[in-house]
């Protein structure tokens, strides 16, 4: 969950609260992740791995392509899917490049939800297909290229599929599954 989503959290009632909890998580232990509510666990990790993030981001993807596969696949997968569903894959495709989106619908067939894999991947070749730039540098370069439909069709069918229990459930069986990956060691 990204320092932008947490208007969109049922968890924390106020930012106060969020920024808390994700500086508490910033230094996540791995002996805590069971103990985590399956609701909090993907917030959690994605807290963790933010932490390592500097402040102004910049190292983002320096420092997700350093994390170990498990940790990528739940990560590019709940970034991936905020967005999508705060604002179509129109604003994902403005704001990440295609190798996070690519590596979502690989973290979304990872966790077990291949529908979102599937829709993520349509959305893909859409862009591809289209030609158009990846991202942009201003409102209007992000306005012209939103204002089009292509992604009508896959952004509601993304909105339709996605649930956020399941997703939850799915994400805290594979984190688990991978615990040695998530978090530091210690106490």
């Amino acid at each position: 969950m990204s320092k932008f989503n947490f208007l969109s959290s049922e968890i924390f009632g106020d930012a106060e609260a969020f920024m808390e909890q994700r500086k508490r998580y910033a230094s996540l232990k791995r002996d805590e992740l069971e103990s985590i509510p399956e609701d909090e666990l993907v917030f959690a990790v994605t807290s963790w791995i933010e932490g390592k993030f500097s402040e102004d981001w910049r190292n983002m993807g320096e420092v997700i392509n350093s994390l170990p596969t498990p940790c990528i696949n739940v990560y590019c997968a709940n970034h991936i899917g905020n967005e999508v569903l705060s604002g179509g894959f129109g604003q994902v495709f403005f704001n990440s490049s295609r190798d996070y989106i690519g590596v979502a619908a690989a973290g979304f067939r990872a966790l077990g939800y291949p529908k979102l894999a599937d829709i993520t991947e349509q959305a893909l070749k859409i862009n591809y297909d289209s030609g158009k730039k990846t991202s942009g540098h201003s409102i209007e370069d992000f306005l012209d290229f939103a204002a089009c439909d292509d992604y009508k069709t896959v952004d509601k069918d993304f909105k339709r599929v996605f649930d956020a229990g399941k997703f939850n459930r799915l994400a805290r069986d594979y984190i688990l599954k991978y615990a040695k990956y998530f978090g530091e060691t210690g106490k």
